[in-house]
């Protein structure tokens, strides 16, 4: 393969690379067009000379990405890595189906460790078409995680450790699947004249297969949560229904369970006690309206920049409490400075007739101290004012 024929091939494998991490990450699309296409632009340049047979050439692809998600695009470590290796996954099980499929519709074989290195514009397309498929199987289990996770650590072992497992036989069945109908080509079972109606049987029977295997991971995850987190959907029903967050009684409830884990499994807990700021004036001169917009606003806001297992409930009025599950104050403080960045650039923007803030009381749990829910909220509330009257100072 010539070189401007790879790098074609390389350019579209990089614009799918940066599909998939735009659907792993939220908010990825707020980002410039410019920074995306010079993302692109190197990675179709790394692609065109990329050495699929070495490890280092991997290794290199995907660290790089894990820093320009860091450093360009400005996430956590966390969030980097984990977003690189679901890209990887996603990537390396979609060419092994790709590879499959174009040896059993196209008869051409081609390498599931780089596809787009085959120069097969049938093998590329069934390919972009698989990682398709699962980014979308993807959102699915997502969507069935969200709900329940962070709720029991040995739980949540559970979980990864079954899905593990899952995902380990369905690529070791598509490895297998692959190396077994090369040798099959070879042997002219499969590929071969008048073989028409054995290929097709084959073919289905690839597909029935593959398929029904990632629609039992959604099942036995489903049955999982049913079974044992049926509390969790109930909490999750009972929310606030101007802001959509848990209400009070819910918030108070979780947190009380948070409190017996922490003490339970040694973990840390944090929590954040929000006043919304000038919540009144905002009322008195512009109207009740706009001050329900102020509500969820900072409450959209807040929710953005929090993990899946924190959870916020709205205590009532302008008062909102986060529970930050195995999170100390540090942890919990860098959050929320995190949180009052987006409220000053809410502000500039300049769509509102008011400012967006707030206040927070930051407070760790200390079971010694803490020895009830009321006396650990209390603190945190006296946190909030404390930190609102120095605001207040420093304005004057």
């Amino acid at each position: 393969m010539d070189s401007l024929t790879r790098f074609i091939f390389s350019f579209f494998s990089a614009l799918l690379t940066l599909f998939i991490i735009h659907k792993l990450i939220p908010k990825f699309n707020r980002h410039s067009k410019i920074k995306h296409s010079l993302v692109v632009l190197y990675l179709s340049l790394f692609m065109t000379f990329y050495d699929y047979t070495s490890l280092t050439y991997t290794l290199l692809l995907y660290a790089s990405l894990i820093l320009i998600i860091k450093l360009v695009y400005r996430n956590t470590t966390f969030v980097a890595s984990m977003s690189v290796l679901i890209l990887y996954l996603i990537t390396l099980l979609g060419s092994m189906v790709a590879s499959n499929l174009t040896l059993l519709l196209f008869a051409i074989k081609v390498d599931y460790r780089a596809i787009f290195t085959s120069g097969s514009f049938n093998a590329n397309i069934v390919f972009y078409f698989s990682a398709y498929c699962l980014i979308k199987f993807y959102q699915i289990i997502v969507k069935v995680f969200k709900k329940v996770a962070g709720t029991q650590f040995k739980f949540d072992i559970v979980m990864v450790v079954s899905n593990g497992i899952l995902f380990t036989l369905v690529f070791a069945y598509q490895k297998i699947t692959f190396f077994n109908m090369v040798n099959f080509s070879v042997s002219g079972i499969i590929n071969a004249p008048k073989s028409l109606s054995f290929d097709g049987y084959f073919l289905l029977t690839y597909c029935f297969v593959t398929t029904m295997s990632l629609i039992l991971v959604v099942l036995i995850n489903r049955l999982f949560i049913v079974d044992k987190n049926l509390e969790r959907y109930k909490i999750k029903a009972d929310t606030d229904i101007m802001t959509g967050v848990l209400s009070r009684e819910a918030g108070l409830t979780h947190l009380k369970t948070e409190m017996s884990r922490a003490i339970a499994f040694k973990h840390d807990l944090t929590i954040a006690y929000i006043d919304v700021n000038d919540l009144k004036v905002v009322n008195d001169r512009f109207g009740h309206k706009e001050g329900d917009q102020l509500l969820r606003t900072i409450s959209d806001i807040v929710q953005s920049k929090l993990r899946e297992f924190d959870v916020v409930a709205r205590l009532g009025g302008d008062e909102f409490l986060v529970v930050f599950a195995r999170c100390n104050r540090a942890q919990a403080q860098r959050v929320w400075r995190r949180i009052t960045e987006e409220f000053l650039k809410v502000n500039v923007e300049g769509n509102f007739a008011y400012k967006i803030s707030a206040s927070a009381g930051i407070t760790q749990f200390n079971p010694a101290k803490h020895t009830s829910l009321l006396n650990f909220v209390h603190e945190a509330d006296a946190e909030m004012y404390h930190q609102k009257k120095i605001i207040k100072e420093t304005l004057l």
